[in-house]
C-alpha cells in the first residue's frame, strides 16, 4: 500500500513540476512483478516495479529511480542502438553511466547510478560507445578470474593471489544480478520508438530537465538508422501467409500436446546498387555488406543488378557474396530502374536502391498518377551511403519512397 501510495504521489508532483515526465509515464503499463532483481524496470510500454524492494526506500529515492528510467525511455535505450555482441548486462550499465555523464553532471543532482569514471572510462561518449567498452571488460574480468583459477594452487597461494589481484569476484563491478535484471525487457521496437519520439516533438515544457539534456534527447529522434532497422521497413512483406503445421515445433500454448506451426519466407526483392565512377572502393563494400545481412532475416528471393547510366541484367542472388565483380562505373541514372519497375512485369515485393545520391532525380512522366500503376505496388527505399549524401539528397528521395543512410 505505501508503495502504491508513493507511486500516485510522483505522478501527481510530475503533473505540476515534470509535464515531460508525466506524460511519459502515461504511455507505460504500470506492473507489479515481485520476481525481478530490480526495483524498477522499463521496456515493452511497461514499466514494472518490484514493491517488495521499493518499500525499503523512501520517497525521494523511489522518485529518483523513476526519474531514471523516465530519462532512459526519452533516450531510447530500451527500444533502439542495441549494439550487437552485448550482454544486457552491458546494455543496462552502458545506459546506467551515460545517464549519469550526462544528466548527473549537468543537473548537479545525484541519482541511483554510476559515473563513467568507476569504470575507468572518459566523459563525452555516447551509449554504444559505452556499452561496447562495458563488454570487453566484463570479458577481461572473466578471463582474470578463469586463469586465476586454472593456475593458482588455493591451499598454498590464496593469500598472495588476494594481494596481487585486488579485483577478486567480492570487488568485481560485474556480476550483479540487478544489472543483468534491468534490461531483460529490452528489445528493437520501431512502435515504441515512434510513440517516444511523437511525444519528444509536441512536448515545450521540460521542466526541471537542463537545456543540454534536453537538446540530446531531441536529436535521437533525427538518429542514422542502422542496417537492422533499414530492412524493418519491409517487414510487413517478410512474413509468408502460408503456414505450415509440424510436430518439430511446440504449440505456443500447450507444448507437444497440439501441433506448432511455422512461417516459410518467400519476400522477393530486387536491389540496385549504385557502381558509377563517383561511388569508392569501401563504399561498394558497405552496400555488399548490408545486403549480405538480409540472408539473415530469411529472405530467399533476391534480384541483384548494378547500374550507372545503364542498367545491368538482372541476376539472383543466392547466398552472400564475398567476392563482387563490379560493372559499369560511368555516370549515374536512376531512370532505367523506375522504367523497368513501372512498365515491365514483375512480382518484386520491395526495391532498394543503395547510392550516393548524386544524380538528378528520375522523371515519372506521371506514371505515379495512373491508377493501377504497378510503380504504386511497390515499395521502395533509398539507401544513401552517408549522412551528407543523405541530408542532400532525401527530400527528393522521400517524394518516391523511404529514405535512410548506412
Amino acid at each position: 500500500m505505501f508503495v502504491n501510495e508513493t507511486l500516485r504521489l510522483i505522478s501527481e508532483n510530475w503533473f505540476l513540476q515534470e509535464p515531460a515526465f508525466f506524460a511519459l509515464l502515461c504511455q507505460q503499463q504500470l506492473t507489479e512483478n515481485v520476481r525481478m532483481e530490480s526495483p524498477i524496470r522499463c521496456g515493452q510500454g511497461r514499466l514494472e516495479y518490484n514493491p517488495l524492494l521499493l518499500s525499503r526506500k523512501n520517497f525521494a529515492e523511489v522518485e529518483q529511480l523513476m526519474r531514471v528510467e523516465m530519462i532512459r525511455l526519452f533516450l531510447k535505450h530500451p527500444y533502439e542502438r542495441q549494439p550487437e555482441g552485448c550482454s544486457k548486462e552491458a546494455l543496462s550499465i552502458g545506459s546506467d553511466i551515460t545517464i549519469g555523464d550526462g544528466y548527473c553532471m549537468l543537473h548537479k543532482e545525484k541519482l541511483p547510478v554510476r559515473d563513467p569514471g568507476y569504470y575507468h572510462l572518459p566523459l563525452g561518449q555516447y551509449y554504444e560507445w559505452y556499452a561496447k567498452q562495458i563488454q570487453g571488460q566484463k570479458q577481461e574480468d572473466e578471463q582474470q578470474k578463469d586463469s586465476q583459477s586454472n593456475q593458482n594452487d588455493p591451499n598454498t597461494q590464496s593469500n598472495q593471489n588476494n594481494q596481487n589481484n585486488p579485483k577478486t569476484p567480492s570487488t568485481s563491478p560485474f556480476n550483479n544480478p540487478e544489472d543483468k535484471d534491468k534490461s531483460q525487457l529490452w528489445r528493437d521496437d520501431e512502435m515504441q520508438r515512434l510513440r517516444i519520439n511523437e511525444l519528444i516533438n509536441r512536448t515545450t515544457d521540460w521542466g526541471t530537465l537542463p537545456g543540454e539534456i534536453v537538446e540530446q534527447i531531441k536529436a535521437s529522434t533525427k538518429a542514422k538508422i542502422d542496417n537492422r532497422h533499414i530492412w524493418e521497413g519491409f517487414h510487413s512483406t517478410i512474413l509468408s501467409s502460408q503456414r505450415h503445421l509440424t510436430r518439430m515445433r511446440p504449440n505456443r500454448r500447450t507444448g507437444f500436446l497440439q501441433m506448432g506451426s511455422m512461417r516459410q519466407f518467400d519476400t522477393h526483392l530486387l536491389i540496385a546498387i549504385d557502381t558509377s565512377g563517383s561511388i569508392t572502393e569501401s563504399m561498394l563494400e558497405n552496400f555488399y555488406g548490408s545486403i549480405n545481412r538480409l540472408f539473415r532475416y530469411g529472405i530467399v528471393k533476391i534480384d541483384l543488378c548494378q547500374f550507372d547510366a545503364e542498367m545491368s541484367p538482372i541476376e539472383p542472388l543466392q547466398h552472400a557474396q564475398s567476392i563482387v565483380q563490379v560493372k559499369g562505373r560511368g555516370g549515374t541514372s536512376y531512370q532505367p530502374i523506375f522504367d523497368y519497375i513501372m512498365h515491365k512485369p514483375h512480382d518484386y515485393d520491395g526495391l532498394i536502391i543503395l547510392t550516393d545520391g548524386q544524380a538528378p532525380p528520375p522523371t515519372l512522366d506521371g506514371i505515379m498518377l495512373k491508377k493501377g500503376a504497378k510503380y504504386l505496388h511497390t515499395p521502395i527505399l533509398w539507401v544513401c551511403n552517408d549522412k551528407a549524401s543523405y541530408e542532400v539528397s532525401h527530400e527528393w528521395m522521400e517524394k518516391t519512397g523511404r529514405c535512410c543512410h548506412l
